[in-house]
């Protein structure tokens, strides 16, 4: 007999053709071998919400701000923050009143683990300055050093800065004299900064030597540190050479900006000398 003739027939109650035909079938699939797994029940859970820094810094501002300090005092340690100097500086950059910021300062130099570091030091620091509040300032300044906080050069960019705009340029220059010794390295914002300051003091050939100094350094100029020159340079009617400046640097692969193309404008403008400046309004369009 042939087996296709088997499959077609009803089963033979014989035994051991029965038990062929059983041989002889496909098996059923088994659902529960080892190429098939039954999914895992997996239970439902509600993921937790993220809770970034801005949202966090935002929430800590409006409590300094709109709470007394009494109130923000005791909400804080309630916040399930992890404090570090990261959050500690965002907060202190977000500019809190000046009293609240602070006292915020104080309280988190009693945080346990926490130290600050020089850059909470320095936008404390800047705090007060901007307010106009120099010994303060010159306070924190002092106590970084008493705690052995590394000052760096943006540290001593911030205080000069601060002292310069109130009116103190020797003390500006002190700072500076001070920097160089302590073998910090200016930056060229620092060296910008500090040739700007000079320019506007009136200290023409001091802001001529610092931009030598920052030459033999080999710091590059930036586009801010050129057109300091070209406003100076306008200033004092020297039109040609700010203009020979306003094609060099281009040369050399330093775009002017908007900024710098409006200060030349304007200052060329107000010294009756726009003849010499019609390239700079025509760039200044096209970059607009």
């Amino acid at each position: 007999m042939r087996f296709t003739t088997i499959f077609r027939k009803a089963p033979i109650q014989i035994g051991h053709l029965q038990s062929s035909v059983k041989l002889l079938r496909p098996r059923p699939r088994n659902h529960t071998n080892r190429f098939f797994r039954k999914p895992k029940l997996v239970k439902t859970q509600t993921p937790e919400a993220k809770v970034y820094t801005r949202d966090t810094v935002s929430n800590i501002y409006n409590i300094l701000k709109y709470s007394t300090w009494e109130s923000a005092r005791a909400q804080l340690p309630n916040l399930g923050i992890k404090w570090d100097s990261h959050i500690i500086n965002r907060v202190l950059k977000s500019h809190p009143p000046m009293q609240k910021a602070w006292l915020f300062f104080n309280w988190a130099s009693d945080i346990k683990g926490f130290k600050h570091d020089h850059f909470t030091y320095t936008t404390m620091l800047d705090i007060f300055g901007e307010a106009g509040r120099i010994q303060s300032m010159y306070s924190v300044f002092r106590l970084m050093k008493e705690k052995g906080v590394v000052i760096d050069t943006v540290t001593y960019t911030s205080l000069i800065h601060w002292v310069s705009s109130s009116g103190d340029v020797d003390e500006a220059v002190r700072l500076w004299k001070e920097m160089r010794g302590s073998g910090c390295e200016p930056t060229v914002v620092s060296f910008t900064a500090y040739m700007k300051m000079l320019f506007d003091g009136g200290r023409v050939d001091e802001a001529t030597g610092v931009y030598k100094e920052m030459l033999r350094s080999r710091v590059s100029p930036n586009c801010h540190t050129y057109t300091v020159l070209m406003e100076f340079l306008v200033g004092t009617g020297k039109c040609g050479e700010a203009l020979d400046i306003f094609f060099k640097m281009q040369e050399i692969g330093v775009q002017p900006d908007k900024a710098a193309c409006n200060i030349l404008i304007g200052k060329a403008c107000k010294f009756g000398e726009t003849s010499h400046f019609s390239s700079s309004a025509s760039y200044s369009f096209h970059i607009h």
